[in-house]
């Protein structure tokens, strides 16, 4: 893997480390809770960045997701928390949210992901490589983290 490959899997996993740090000791009914003039909660984040990772750095290149992204599709673009997600269910979230980024790094490290067919975002921003992907998610990973922030001082 190329030095900067691995300097943003490793800005990724800053991340959400951090973010997992900043929920663990959170209840279900507080990482459920959505607050008055926002449309998500935190549990949706979470899953929300497992769904968007997925997506950008195998989907939409053409390759096989390493997690069930018709389970985490209700965390989609465009989509709100349409149920509560209980205790349990949050731990498994939790899980995937560190293994599809290690995962991710294994594939990326074996070469997996070079058959990456290119994409465009709704910007018009052209997604050519497993690199373009990456970067993109990196930044998009950056903004949630401040949306969690928000969102657990919210809940705290």
């Amino acid at each position: 893997m190329n030095t900067i490959l691995k300097k943003e899997i490793e800005l990724i996993r800053y991340v959400r480390l951090s973010i997992l740090q900043l929920t663990e000791q959170l209840s279900a009914d507080q990482m459920n809770f959505v607050q008055k003039k926002m449309n998500n909660n935190l549990i949706w984040n979470l899953g929300h960045l497992v769904f968007t990772q997925q997506m950008l750095c195998y989907g939409l290149g053409g390759l096989t997701p390493s997690v069930d992204t018709a389970y985490f599709s209700e965390f989609a673009p465009d989509t709100t928390p349409g149920r509560y997600i209980s205790a349990e269910e949050i731990l498994k979230i939790r899980a995937a949210f560190v293994y599809s980024l290690d995962q991710l790094a294994v594939d990326i490290e074996a070469d997996k992901l070079q058959d990456y067919k290119s994409w465009s975002l709704p910007s018009g921003i052209v997604i050519d490589h497993i690199a373009d992907a990456l970067a993109t998610n990196c930044v998009h990973e950056g903004r949630h983290f401040g949306v969690v922030i928000s969102l657990t001082k919210l809940v705290s």
